[in-house]
């Protein structure tokens, strides 16, 4: 009898071990106060992009935050990804929209040149390529080809000590951020180029703070986003003395973009150390905030070619990321979701 209900016990078991389902590998939980930057750095380049009543640093602050989210969670594993899984996963996600709203943007380019009786040349440049039909785009593909980038020099440091990795990337940031303000500020280069010298600091100081967020240990964490925070400095009192033998004063526009980048810098990394609660106003509206990026200046062409223009600033602002948060909810609701 005892055998008999022992063999019974073990073949339940087998059978109940059988019909578990295999454990599903989760993603990495997400970080309450990033997900509020990007909340944030949307609305702050939605605001770049309304009216030029608002400062441009916040707009330019947005964008830098925006894209140090990406390439800083490119890296922040301790093995690299397949540089194949990489580029199917950030196509999806970058090129694919990409692609979608440069036929929308490119179609209202189209529509103007027939109703306004304009050239071609006044509406689509050879920039675009590289760019999209509407300037805000020019980041898909800038993150797509940095999200590469990463990826390679991730598979190349394996074995190599943090230590040294996190210090390296950390001075070639620094001394991107002098080099690319004295860039903007003498040369002033056009489009795609501009957006481009904006951006290229971003990726060796991305590549370092997503290889700060693994270590270990808080105080080594702490240690290193110190770190960037003083390189940052020291590349902004170098912007300040350059300004200052070139052009007779402390702060011009190299300094500019320097502060911006420091101020940048001290926030995302504070967001970091600091991580917080996350909730469901946050977890809803950093799921649209990608979307509101891409679509606020739908909102502004249609708002400023129907003569609906208000004089009070934040009335706009907020009549364009309203109408871009329910366009973006919607979409999401239908197969159109992929794109936003």
């Amino acid at each position: 009898m005892n055998s008999f209900v022992e063999n019974q016990t073990v073949k339940t078991l087998f059978q109940s071990i059988a019909g578990v389902k295999p454990a599903v590998v989760s993603r990495q939980p997400r970080i309450a106060n990033i997900e509020r930057l990007r909340i944030v750095s949307a609305f702050g380049i939605a605001s770049f992009h309304t009216h030029d009543w608002f400062p441009r640093s916040i707009g330019v602050a947005g964008f830098i935050i925006l894209l140090l989210s990406y390439c800083a969670f490119v890296v922040n594993k301790p093995e690299p990804y397949g540089i194949a899984e990489v580029a199917r996963r950030k196509a999806r996600r970058l090129l694919k929209p990409w692609l979608f709203w440069s036929i929308i943007y490119g179609g209202l380019g189209l529509a103007k040149m027939v109703y306004e009786n304009v050239s071609f040349s006044d509406v689509f440049s050879p920039t675009m390529l590289l760019t999209g039909t509407r300037i805000h785009l020019w980041f898909l593909p800038f993150a797509f080809v940095a999200a590469l980038f990463l990826t390679l020099i991730h598979r190349r440091i394996v074995g190599i000590a943090d230590s040294f990795t996190i210090t390296t990337a950390i001075s070639i940031g620094a001394l991107c951020i002098f080099g690319c303000s004295v860039i903007q500020s003498r040369l002033h280069p056009p489009t795609p180029l501009a957006q481009w010298t904006l951006g290229l600091p971003v990726i060796p100081l991305g590549f370092a703070i997503g290889r700060i967020k693994i270590l270990q240990r808080t105080e080594d964490r702490k240690k290193y986003f110190v770190f960037v925070i003083l390189s940052t400095l020291t590349a902004c009192v170098g912007c300040m003395v350059f300004d200052r033998l070139s052009y007779g004063i402390w702060l011009n526009y190299s300094s500019k973009f320097a502060i911006r980048y420091f101020v940048s810098l001290i926030i995302f990394c504070s967001a970091l150390h600091w991580r917080g609660k996350l909730d469901l106003v946050s977890v809803n509206l950093a799921s649209l905030s990608y979307g509101i990026y891409l679509v606020h200046p739908l909102v502004l062409v249609f708002l400023y070619r129907f003569g609906i223009a208000m004089q009070h600033p934040f009335l706009l602002l907020f009549i364009v990321l309203s109408i871009s948060l329910l366009i973006t909810f919607v979409l999401k609701k239908t197969p159109l979701k992929q794109f936003v």
